[in-house]
């Protein structure tokens, strides 16, 4: 007689068993479908904080702009100017001032030696562009305001103890290291932070203490940095990802 080969059985399936496969299946999504979830980027929603920082931004430039085009000088700013500028601080002062004038170079230099070391050079880059962002608009704006500095605006009554060509409005020094500043805002803690604002305040001192800006110039560069720095964030998430700002 012939054998013929018995079929395997196929072990019983509960009816539970079968409902929870069922919905396994139905709620696992493709595997191609989660390669692709994997490799498209995310579009987070911008926080709340830098439209806040854009919106303040923008009011401290367009307002001061439009105060600096006029090429008057109100009575507010000639008053805050002569406080600071009129301090007889000495010799002493005089050369503090100057190096916290230039502390912005400092940080710039720095920013472009951490460029070349691999473990920083992403963040490095996120520092540059916000400053070189900041300083294009400066660049473009005060060639269109032309606003005289302060050996012009107060020929008599300004003390001069440094000097710098070109228009006064906005200030370079302020955009840049509001940039810089506000940049590495988001990767430090408090005490940093609180140092961060002193640096800012400290270097707006200086360059009204030294004769080479008015308190609408440093206005003016503080309104460009924080822009400069919202725009950047709120910028679409494939940009960012595209110039490695994310």
């Amino acid at each position: 007689m012939k054998q013929t080969a018995k079929t395997p059985k196929k072990p019983a399936v509960k009816p539970e068993q079968s409902v929870k496969i069922a919905a396994t299946a139905a709620t696992s999504p493709p595997q191609n479908d989660t390669k692709a979830a994997e490799t498209t980027p995310k579009r987070l929603a911008p926080p709340a904080w830098f439209w806040s920082l854009l919106a303040l931004g923008m009011v401290l430039y367009a307002g001061s702009a439009a105060l600096a085009i006029s090429h008057k000088v109100p009575g507010i700013e000639r008053h805050i100017f002569h406080a600071i500028n009129g301090w007889r601080g000495g010799h002493l002062m005089t050369q503090l001032a100057k190096q916290l004038s230039n502390a912005v170079w400092g940080m710039v230099g720095l920013c472009g030696l951490l460029l070349l070391v691999p473990k920083f050079r992403l963040r490095a880059w996120q520092y540059a562009v916000a400053a070189g962002g900041a300083y294009t608009a400066v660049f473009v704006t005060e060639h269109i305001i032309n606003r005289a500095r302060p050996e012009l605006l107060f020929p008599h009554e300004a003390i001069i103890r440094a000097t710098q060509g070109g228009p006064g409005y906005p200030s370079g020094h302020m955009a840049t290291l509001t940039a810089l500043g506000l940049t590495l805002w988001l990767f430090v803690r408090w005490p940093w932070r609180v140092f961060i604002v002193l640096l800012l305040a400290a270097e707006a001192w200086a360059r009204i203490f030294l004769g080479v800006h008015t308190p609408l110039d440093i206005a003016g560069g503080v309104g460009i940095g924080l822009t400069a720095v919202a725009v950047l964030h709120l910028a679409p998430i494939k940009w960012r990802h595209f110039f490695k700002l994310a």
